[in-house]
């Protein structure tokens, strides 16, 4: 048996389950609505695979925390859960790399000369990063397939907000804005892709 702590915009509830319950089940059984949420246990966001993974399958063993922050799909945004802070985005790994294999400019950010101020960029082999230059997501995402980027927070800091603020508001605010205009060539780039499969013909 484990003890389970979870932490939602309802009042925090603890319980004790199975090792052998999955995530979803644990989710379902206390009437949480995870499907547009981010859902990450001891810090670390969840996939599908993730979710249907039961808590010995997690390596839990005595205690564990589950976070679900719903939220609205308007831009880049940062969880702060425990000592862990999570960045996720609009966009999919898969959408990012679309961009990235097509039009790899449009994954950075210039100022009037030119030059490169921010850029995006996927990376599944790692929990990410992100700082004043750019946004490297890594190989976790959301429920819904968002990409996320986990940042391991100091713990001598007590004033969390304060602290991602310092580190990540300029890097979240360039995030926003480069999401959206993305968002709006994906199409394009996919009927582009399109295209080209249609002009190759295997005999």
């Amino acid at each position: 048996m484990v003890k389970i702590t979870l932490i939602t915009n309802n009042p925090r509830v603890v319980d004790i389950v199975s090792e052998n319950t999955t995530i979803r089940e644990f989710l379902e059984n206390h009437d949480v609505n995870y499907g547009m949420a981010t859902t990450s246990l001891d810090g670390v966001p969840l996939n599908t695979s993730g979710l249907d993974a039961t808590f010995a399958d997690h390596e839990v063993t005595d205690r564990a925390v589950i976070s679900v922050m719903a939220h609205k799909d308007n831009g880049a945004q940062a969880f702060i859960m425990g000592s862990s802070c999570v960045v996720k985005s609009r966009l999919s790994p898969e959408q990012i790399g679309l961009v990235k294999k097509y039009h790899p400019e449009k994954l950075c950010l210039y100022n009037e000369e030119g030059e490169a101020l921010f850029k995006i960029d996927v990376d599944g082999t790692s929990p990410g990063s992100i700082n004043k230059n750019g946004a490297c997501f890594g190989n976790a995402t959301t429920p819904e397939g968002k990409a996320t980027i986990t940042v391991v927070l100091d713990p001598a800091v007590e004033d969390t907000v304060e602290l991602v603020r310092d580190k990540l508001g300029y890097a979240l605010t360039c995030l926003k804005t480069m999401e959206a205009k993305i968002l709006e060539v994906i199409p394009e780039i996919e009927q582009e892709e399109a295209e080209i499969r249609s002009m190759i013909v295997k005999i």
